[in-house]
C-alpha cells in the first residue's frame, strides 16, 4: 500500500493531465509554464506520481468518428469465471480492441467479458468479431453497434480548487451506482 501527499503543485499537474495536451514535440510545457515550475519539474513529478500509483497511466483518446474509424461495436462475450483471464487477456492484447473489462451478466446471453471493437467499415467489424470468436473459442455473444457518438470526454475527478486530503491507494471505495465495482481514493 502506498500512500502519498501531492501538494498543490502535484494536484495543478493531476488536474491539468484530466484535459487534453498540447499536440507539440513538448506537451508538458505548458503545464509548466502555468504552475511556475519547469518542463523538468513536471516530468520528474508525473513520474513520482506514476510510482506512487496515482497516475495508472497516460495515453491518447482518439476521436475515432473523425479519424474516419466510424464502425464501433461493444461486444458482450459469455465467457465461463474458469476463462475469463485468458480470454481477457487474448482480447486486451488485440490492436482492434480498446476496452475489455469483466461485468455481471449481461443481455440475453449472460454475457460477463465487455470488448470494444474499432474498424473501417462494418463488414471489416464484423470480421474482427468472427476472429475473436474463433481465437477464444466461444459461440455465445451478442454485438452492439454504435450509431452514433453523444459524449467523449476524459473524467474529471478534481480540479485546482479541490482539496484531496486522503491519498492512500489500494484501498477500494465502493461505487454508489455499482456496488460490484471498487475504486481507489
Amino acid at each position: 500500500m502506498s500512500t502519498i501527499d501531492p501538494d498543490t503543485i502535484d494536484r495543478g499537474i493531476l488536474a491539468a493531465l484530466q484535459g487534453d495536451l498540447d499536440d507539440s514535440p513538448e506537451p508538458y510545457a505548458r503545464i509548466a509554464t502555468e504552475l511556475g515550475i519547469s518542463e523538468d519539474e513536471v516530468i520528474r513529478r508525473i513520474r513520482r506520481l506514476m510510482d506512487a500509483g496515482i497516475i495508472r497511466r497516460i495515453g491518447a483518446m482518439i476521436r475515432h468518428f473523425e479519424a474516419g474509424i466510424g464502425f464501433n461495436a461493444m461486444v458482450v462475450w459469455k465467457v465461463g469465471p474458469d476463462r475469463i483471464e485468458e480470454v481477457g487477456a487474448l482480447f486486451a492484447g488485440l490492436p482492434e480492441v480498446t476496452h475489455c473489462y469483466e461485468r455481471p451478466p449481461f443481455g440475453e446471453k449472460g454475457g460477463t467479458l465487455f470488448t470494444m471493437v474499432h474498424a473501417t467499415t462494418d463488414a471489416a467489424c464484423m470480421e474482427i468479431v468472427r476472429q475473436m470468436a474463433r481465437r477464444a473459442a466461444i459461440d455465445e455473444y451478442e454485438i452492439l453497434f454504435s450509431q452514433r457518438e453523444l459524449k467523449k470526454i476524459s473524467m474529471t475527478y478534481f480540479d485546482n480548487e479541490d482539496q484531496q486530503d486522503d491519498w492512500v491507494q489500494d484501498e477500494p471505495e465502493q461505487n454508489p451506482n455499482n456496488p460490484s465495482e471498487g475504486r481507489a481514493k
